[in-house]
């Protein structure tokens, strides 16, 4: 008699490295960085693109955060990039039929393109209730609590982290069947998730946005 052993898994799912325009977390270091903050694994979000990456050893699961024409929406575990400026609700079943699962990320964050899952007009894979970089992080946490709620949609949290230091801000504990991002994503489909986390620092706030600076410089 084979009996399925669940494993809880520590996942931050809204991660971006140098391949989004903005971030500045090089890939070759998501090992150390997932071993530094306490993960077991991170989800990338790669503004309009989908990284290909070699010889990882870790749990990255490959994703992208669309900028569709009504917002962003993350897509995980797909291999093809889905068109920039398309409506949301086609974002959605395309990349539900390339096998991928679909996030709302920051619902409520009044300073980012952000879908309202109201309006949506098909369910999405989940909804990140938590998101470590929302500036009004409390009241948009409880918004998105509310509308997941409502809409009867599993929770997940990210840090949307775009830089090393604020990785693991917030996170998800995945009850998973095993360590594959075919069965992590599975649970997250099935809800077997569960968000924590804190608002990011205003001295990493601060960090970032140095960069930034020094970058364009």
């Amino acid at each position: 008699m084979n009996l399925a052993v669940s494993m809880k898994l520590k996942i931050d799912f809204h991660v971006h490295t140098r391949y989004s325009y903005d971030a500045h977390i090089r890939p070759e270091l998501l090992p150390e960085i997932i071993h530094r903050h306490g993960l077991d694994g991170v989800a990338l979000a790669e503004h309009d693109n989908i990284p290909r990456l070699d010889a990882i050893d870790a749990l990255v699961i490959p994703g992208t955060e669309i900028s569709t024409a009504d917002g962003h929406l993350i897509a995980l575990g797909i291999d093809r990039q889905i068109s920039r400026g398309s409506p949301a609700k086609e974002a959605v079943i395309e990349a539900r039929r390339l096998g991928g699962a679909t996030i709302i990320p920051h619902p409520y964050d009044y300073f980012s393109p952000s879908i309202n899952p109201a309006n949506l007009g098909v369910k999405p894979d989940a909804i990140e209730t938590v998101n470590a970089s929302v500036i009004f992080f409390e009241k948009a946490k409880q918004k998105a609590e509310r509308i997941a709620q409502e809409l009867g949609l599993p929770m997940v949290g990210g840090s949307d982290s775009h830089i090393p230091e604020t990785v693991g801000d917030a996170y998800t504990i995945v009850d998973s069947d095993s360590s594959t991002i075919k069965d992590v994503l599975l649970a997250v489909k099935e809800g077997r998730v569960k968000p924590y986390g804190e608002a990011t620092s205003l001295w990493n706030r601060l960090r970032k946005s140095t960069l930034d600076i020094k970058r364009k410089i």
